[in-house]
């Protein structure tokens, strides 16, 4: 509710940081996307949360759904955090699992390994063809 509001709150996100690494394995795959997403909207720096987040994330990732893939891609992709082999994973769980993807996960995620520098040429090759079985989904 902070993030969305656009409310740092930055005791509370400090204590959050703090504290979830220890009971990330508490964490289910939302927990994981939607806590990085909320520090990434809200523009808090917390590289070392952020890496317990893609140590977490990457052994689960085939339970992330396709908005969660996508969240997380893109909380790390705002937040300016460098984690390539988590990317790959993302990559290579969202491949066969692209007709799950609305068309605000395909933006979000292509949108996010673009920012992050990440070159995952078969997921957007992948994403192209999909997105062009399904452009009547798209709208502005």
């Amino acid at each position: 509710a902070f993030a969305t509001a656009g409310v740092r709150a930055p005791k509370l996100f400090d204590a959050i940081a703090d504290a979830a690494p220890q009971r990330l394995g508490e964490f289910n795959s939302q927990d994981i996307a939607n806590t990085a997403w909320a520090f990434a909207k809200v523009g808090v720096e917390a590289p070392e949360l952020f890496d317990a987040f893609a140590a977490a994330a990457h052994p689960q990732l085939d339970r992330f759904n396709s908005q969660s893939l996508a969240n997380t891609a893109w909380a790390f992709a705002t937040a300016g955090v460098k984690a390539p082999k988590l990317f790959d994973a993302i990559a290579a769980t969202a491949l066969p699992r692209l007709g799950e993807f609305n068309s605000q996960d395909f933006a979000n995620t292509t949108w996010a390994f673009a920012t992050a520098s990440v070159r995952a040429l078969e997921l957007f090759d992948a994403v192209v063809a999909a997105a062009l079985r399904r452009l009547g989904e798209f709208n502005s």
